[in-house]
């Protein structure tokens, strides 16, 4: 049963007329030249883009190795604890 008729594969005998309609008009299209150098600005873009990414996640990995310092840090030190006072507190009451 078929739910989909519109959407039938067509007999491979019978030529496709947008298909045809398409492949006359690449045929009468000139090739257009390729430049000499595309090779040589392929190879420089890709290096330069590996490159790019390996700074990227060189200093990725930095970043998180910061983080990590500073959280250790931040849990031994514990910075948000006031320092113990030097002088005992007037005592009064006696």
């Amino acid at each position: 049963m078929n739910l989909y008729p519109e959407a039938a594969v067509p007999d491979p005998g019978v030529p496709d007329r947008k298909q045809a309609e398409a492949r006359r008009m690449l045929a009468g299209l000139p090739l257009s030249p390729v430049p000499p150098d595309l090779a040589a600005r392929a190879l420089a873009r890709g290096r330069r883009l590996r490159a790019h990414r390996r700074l990227r996640r060189r200093l990725g990995w930095l970043l998180a190795l910061l983080a990590v310092a500073a959280l250790t840090w931040t849990a031994a030190a514990q910075p948000w604890v006031p320092p113990p006072s030097r002088t005992t507190p007037p005592v009064e009451g006696w």
